[in-house]
């Protein structure tokens, strides 16, 4: 008991750690780094803008001047046509909170949030459209994407299906505004091994995140004007000089009404400032100007002093009484109108608007705000992927890679959280010759769910955690079943990813699996045995444990990649969700690659090293290495040359004897080159290679050469490949081959498209054929298409192989476009 408490107590400390490593130290809300995407709500001037801009849509309103104090109220009609607006969008308990607002619209400290949420939507609204109707009438349709549908035969005695037939279908349907994607495939044809094995179909339904967002951004732009939601029409550098350019004529007509004789020294107080020097200069700057008019001469103590007017001189006192005004109006624009600030915010935002308006975040952000979605669909705007069927589920970082099953899985990612889950059944391919060695360390067969959760996307930084519980199942019926014990497999996973900046990235990771059988004498159930297999995860720590570091970046000053990578995986461990994981495995590798001259010049080297663990009881292990230094140099612009140098060794290693297994050297040089000869367009590439080849007791030096050349003679191509190898000791492991093929392909008729082919193939003492392929395409109707392909061929030099190889393939396809 005490040893599952701590267990407990480590892994809640883990999630505690994860959790923690979220949040920057001292910080309880995250710094958003995102531009700014509307003008500042609380701008009195801003507001009263606005609700003058929807006044005037009344016929015979009269616009009042805008007070920084004193916000305008919606005229009656306006506001009942708001108030219709939003019943129609958001329904009436919305409503309610926006009358409520709106009741409010004098208090600042609450009117921002509905001119962000709800007037600015109004206003943006063109005429009076209704979006509820777009709603509906694109909510149902259907795009069939089309069916096909092969044939095929084949006659060689060894082939696995030697007739069949392969069907496909594809479908985009729309339910509810949302898009759905249809595929299914089935083949079926008899088989001399198992019938039932090649008699299968994949199916999946996937829903489509982008072409949801951009019909639902197509409905934002039909029914609103972006322009007005963003306030862009609203010229607020115009109103502010206008504001205060009838506030400096305000302040010169009461100036001349108290000093009717002042003459010229009060127009060269009155013309001191301009609009836009009142918005821009401080008090400071303001009472510098007016101490430096020429023929104006005002002591600046006596200016500043607290003296009555009397005491003063008169021009000295008039100065005074006028900067005081003027620091008043300053104070009023900086303060009440925030005028300096308003203005910078539109700058910013009217560039962050045109940066990002078809940005991803800019549409969600746009269809939350102003569409009517039900709780589906705001989900689906959070929506990674979602999927059910046959289906390829996970993604790199986490519990779940490269998982192939039959069930649903969807991730999700919303204000930097993410994701993911699902469930499903995984088969594994029926493998005659070795599933009954491996089913009872690798069951074929698992029913199994998981989830991962945490901040940022998994194909960026982030810091997730994720679980995966599975049990074992009975093998289908065309499976070897053994008898082994039923068991449940938990996977607990923490996985980090950190940008370094310039530097690059780097990702650790870290999962640890324990299993529990299940004891049918006992009757343990699956709930009891996911329980025990959970409480239990620390167990035998070392030996059921997978950890990783991998390192990324480049250093753009020197044009060079680079990656460096570490992991290991006790014997034990097991993940069922990543079939692809190892086990009783230390792997590490680097990979760099630099470039010179513009890309001109390619260098890369890469080692990847691993120990593999063959017993549980002794230091037996399997040791793999493979190096490889490859370059590029580009000659010219169409003339490329390039090169590899590889090695990869495998060998065993164990108490008694170390056992080679094999070792593979090879030396490449491949040229490809695109221009014309003989006038002609042409593209040609060649490669040839020497390669050592051991493995015990053959040894093989093998020569190869690989061409591949075409040419585009006027509306025509011609081609040909050879492929060509030579065990030069004559050890033919396999080689000693030599293919090759020439094809024309020619238009007949304006209609037909034609491919006509010569093979040629020589395996020495396996095999030798000579034949022909040819393959017609055309179109009978405008939406029928008919393709047949026919590959007939002659043994040359009869053998004991020559049933591997099959001297007649034929296949039909049919494509039939029905929408």
């Amino acid at each position: 008991m005490m040893k599952s408490l701590c267990s407990i107590l480590l892994l809640m400390l883990m999630l505690q750690a994860t959790l923690w490593a979220q949040s920057p130290a001292g910080e309880h809300q995250p710094v958003s780094k995102h531009r700014p995407q509307a003008l500042p709500a609380t701008v009195p001037l801003l507001q009263g803008s606005l609700i003058n801009a929807i006044n005037n849509r009344v016929p015979g309103t009269v616009i009042k001047d805008v007070r920084p104090s004193v916000i305008p109220a919606l005229h009656p009609v306006a506001k009942q046509d708001f108030y219709a607006y939003v019943k129609q969008l958001y329904g009436d308990k919305q409503l309610q909170q926006v009358q409520k607002g709106v009741a409010l619209l004098n208090d600042t400290a609450r009117i921002g949030r509905y001119l962000d949420e709800k007037l600015r939507g109004f206003y943006a609204l063109k005429g009076n459209t209704d979006v509820t109707v777009f709603l509906k009438a694109g909510a149902y349709s259907n795009h069939f994407k089309g069916a096909s549908a092969e044939a095929f035969t084949d006659n060689a005695a060894g082939a696995l299906m030697p007739a069949g037939i392969n069907a496909r279908i594809q479908d985009d349907v729309v339910l509810g505004n949302i898009p759905v994607n249809l595929q299914f495939s089935h083949i079926a044809g008899r088989s001399f091994v198992d019938r039932a094995a090649l008699n299968n179909a994949l199916g999946k339904v996937s829903f489509d995140k982008d072409a949801y967002l951009e019909r639902m951004n197509g409905y934002v732009n039909k029914a609103f004007d972006l322009n007005k939601y963003f306030l862009q029409d609203i010229d607020v550098r115009a109103a502010f000089k206008d504001y205060a350019d009838k506030k400096l004529i305000k302040l010169r007509e009461d100036m001349s009404r108290l000093t009717m004789e002042s003459g010229q020294q009060l127009a060269a107080l009155t013309g001191l400032l301009s609009p836009d020097q009142l918005i821009y200069l401080d008090s400071n700057q303001i009472k510098n100007l007016l101490l430096d008019i020429p023929a104006f001469k005002v002591d600046e103590a006596q200016l500043l002093s607290q003296l009555p007017d009397s005491a003063l001189a008169p021009q000295t006192a008039m100065a005074r009484n006028y900067l005081h005004k003027l620091w008043e109006l300053k104070s009023t624009l900086s303060q009440g109108l925030a005028a300096q600030q308003t203005l910078a915010a539109q700058q910013a935002v009217e560039n962050s608007i045109q940066k990002s308006l078809n940005s991803h975040d800019s549409k969600v952000r746009n269809i939350k705000q102003l569409l009517p979605l039900n709780f589906l669909q705001r989900l689906l705007l959070q929506a990674k992927s979602l999927q059910a069927g046959k289906i390829a589920a996970g993604e790199k970082g986490g519990a779940v890679q490269d998982l192939f099953m039959a069930g649903a899985a969807g991730s999700f990612l919303n204000n930097n959280k993410f994701m993911m889950l699902g469930a499903g059944v995984r088969n594994d391919a029926a493998d005659i010759k070795n599933i009954g060695l491996n089913e009872g360390v690798d069951p074929s067969s698992f029913s199994l769910q998981f989830l991962q959760l945490g901040k940022g996307d998994v194909s960026g930084p982030h810091s997730h955690i994720g679980i995966v519980n599975a049990n074992t199942r009975n093998a289908s019926g065309h499976q070897l079943n053994p008898n082994t014990l039923a068991r449940n497999v938990f996977v607990g996973a923490v996985s980090e990813q950190v940008s370094l900046g310039e530097y690059g990235t780097i990702a650790a990771e870290i999962s640890k699996s324990n299993s529990e059988y299940r004891n049918a004498a006992n009757g343990n159930d699956y709930a009891l045995t996911s329980k025990a297999a959970a409480v239990t995860l620390f167990n035998d720590f070392w030996q059921t444990v997978s950890v990783g570091l991998d390192y990324s970046g480049t250093v753009k000053s020197l044009d060079l990649s680079q990656r460096a990578y570490v992991s290991y995986s006790g014997l034990g461990y097991s993940n069922p969700a990543s079939p692809g994981s190892a086990r009783g495995t230390v792997r590490y590798g680097v990979n760099l690659r630099r470039s010179w001259n513009k890309r001109r010049v390619t260098i890369g080297f890469r080692a990847d090293l691993q120990d593999m663990r063959m017993s549980a009881i002794t230091d037996s292990r399997w040791k793999n290495s493979a190096y490889t230094v490859d370059a590029r140099v580009k000659v010219k612009k169409n003339f490329t040359l390039s090169s590899r140098i590889g090695q990869s060794v495998m060998k065993g290693i164990s108490e008694k004897a170390d056992q080679p297994g094999y070792v593979n050297r090879h030396v490449s040089l491949t040229s490809q080159y695109s221009g014309k000869l003989w006038s002609l367009p042409q593209n040609n590439n060649v490669t040839f290679s020497l390669q050592q080849m051991d493995i015990l007791p053959v040894k093989s030096l093998l020569v190869n050469l690989n061409v591949n050349q075409s040419f585009i003679i006027n509306t025509n191509m011609l081609t040909l490949s050879v492929m060509y190898n030579k065990d030069v000791k004559g050890q033919a492991l396999y080689g000693n081959l030599l293919t090759a093929e020439t094809g024309w392909s020619y238009t007949v008729l304006k209609k037909i498209a034609c491919t006509s082919s010569i093979t040629y193939l020589n395996n020495k003492a396996v095999v030798e054929q000579a034949g022909i392929k040819q393959s017609i395409g055309t179109e009978l109707l405008p939406r029928l298409n008919v393709n047949l392909y026919l590959d007939c061929r002659k043994n040359m030099v009869n053998t004991s192989q020559n049933y591997l190889f099959g001297n007649f393939s034929s296949q039909l396809m049919i494509h039939y476009l029905l929408n």
